[in-house]
């Protein structure tokens, strides 16, 4: 009886695909993984276009950076990573031309407090040649109070998600106290 229930117990804990001897899946970075409830699939591996700001994708030059984002594409990443400080950011749309937006998912960011959030959103929207950006973070939160201090840029956010133009939201946290 105890060897039964120490066998159950361990058949219940392994993964279904130890228990049924399958081999588990092999995991890639090009898999599409879920972003939490949120029903988008990003690929795990996405393509950063701000290294040191963007100053050393600008040093390819725009055809070039335009070459790397193509070459990324073709290698399976779907996932870009954008911001609108990023020195690459007014390449981005000449980037990603011809590349099927359906395929794409397209993160960016705002830091700070601009004066006019949904001004901010509609440059972001205009300069990737885009109705709608996947995921839009409030950038580089540092304080406590990062959710009053932000707060007009918090509620322009939840405006343009309601609006369609922002399927998701977060926030990208830089050492809170």
């Amino acid at each position: 009886m105890g060897r039964t229930l120490a066998l159950t117990g361990a058949a219940i804990a392994m993964p279904r695909a130890l228990a049924t001897g399958a081999e588990p899946p092999l995991r890639t970075a090009l898999d599409r993984v879920p972003l939490g409830q949120t029903g988008l699939r990003p690929t795990r591996l996405g393509m950063g276009t701000g290294v040191h700001n963007g100053e050393r994708l600008v040093a390819l030059g725009k055809p070039g950076f335009t070459r790397l984002v193509h070459d990324a594409y073709d290698r399976g990443i779907r996932y870009f990573d954008c911001a609108g400080q990023y020195k690459t950011f007014p390449w981005m749309a000449d980037a990603l031309d011809g590349l099927p937006r359906e395929e794409l998912f397209i993160l960016s960011k705002i830091w700070g407090t601009p004066a006019d959030p949904r001004k901010e959103i509609e440059n972001h929207l205009r300069n990737f040649k885009t109705d709608y950006i996947d995921c839009m973070l409030v950038h580089c939160a540092v304080r406590d109070d990062w959710t009053d201090e932000r707060r007009a840029v918090i509620d322009a956010l939840l405006q343009a998600k309601a609006d369609g133009k922002l399927r998701a939201l977060g926030v990208s946290c830089h050492s809170l106290p």
